[in-house]
């Protein structure tokens, strides 16, 4: 499949899409993943990064980006998906949970390479983002990379050295999916070139519980663990049981920590555990 295939499927998955939706039929994450993925493979089988982190079309036996990749096969709402990763620089600071706040810079592409999106400066509001509220494929990507190191320069303004680079390849069920946005259409496969400057180990609801912590099924998703049954996650619950007493003021040996309190020894943690005040 050469280049102009990409962008003809492209057009028909946009086009089928759009169809279904119109004839009221069902969307198919499982199938349109299949399809990205073999969107994405030729993209990165066509395509090669150059010196100046330019991603290029292979015109001269140039290595190809497939090779310097890495593949993470993630599961997301009973679905398989791959996303790929190019690893630039590691980074030397700390690698972020899929539930902490992160200081970046970014570019964004379609897969075609239409840039819709950018980041080019630590010192913007946008440049902090808490990852529980970001598409899948950075919640899953960014813990691979570590943090820099914060630099002041003369005119006040500051920045980072020894950042964590790379570029996250996402298919669109780990992006923004069967809706896209205004600059993204519909069941597209995207990328982003990245830079992690910051770490903040987050504790949303601010009880003492660390949102990591709050990943009780350990699938790097906090968004779907919820002990009362809710509907609101335990990462921004500040009463995890639902027992009226605030999961900090369960904390019964004073130590800060109320993950390591376990009144009536059953092996729930008080701030977990219903029966326990």
């Amino acid at each position: 499949m050469k280049l102009k295939h990409i962008i003809i499927l492209l057009i028909a998955v946009s086009i089928f899409s759009c169809k279904k939706d119109d004839e009221g039929e069902v969307h198919d994450p499982a199938a349109q993943a299949i399809i990205d993925d073999e969107i994405l493979v030729e993209f990165l089988q066509t395509h090669y990064l150059n010196s100046d982190n330019e991603i290029l079309l292979i015109t001269e036996g140039e290595t190809p980006l497939y090779e310097e990749v890495e593949t993470d096969n993630i599961t997301f709402d009973d679905v398989n998906y791959k996303m790929y990763r190019y690893m630039g620089d590691e980074g030397i600071g700390v690698n972020p949970s899929s539930s902490d706040s992160i200081q970046v810079l970014y570019k964004g592409y379609l897969i075609n390479q239409i840039k819709f999106d950018e980041n080019k400066s630590y010192t913007t509001s946008n440049s902090w983002f808490h990852l529980p509220s970001l598409i899948v494929g950075w919640r899953f990507g960014f813990p691979h990379y570590k943090s820099g190191e914060r630099v002041s320069y003369p005119d006040e303004s500051f920045g980072y050295e020894n950042t964590g680079q790379g570029i996250l390849f996402i298919p669109s069920g780990l992006a923004y999916g069967e809706t896209g946005t205004y600059s993204i259409p519909p069941n597209w496969p995207i990328y982003f070139k990245i830079e992690l400057g910051a770490v903040v180990v987050a504790d949303a609801d601010n009880d003492w519980v660390v949102n990591s912590d709050e990943d009780l099924d350990n699938d790097q998703i906090v968004n779907n663990d919820d002990t009362d049954g809710d509907s609101v996650p335990n990462y921004l619950d500040i009463d995890d049981d639902g027992d009226g007493v605030l999961t900090k003021n369960e904390d019964a040996n004073g130590d800060g920590d109320p993950r390591n309190d376990d009144s009536d020894g059953d092996g729930i943690p008080d701030y977990l555990d219903k029966g326990t005040k």
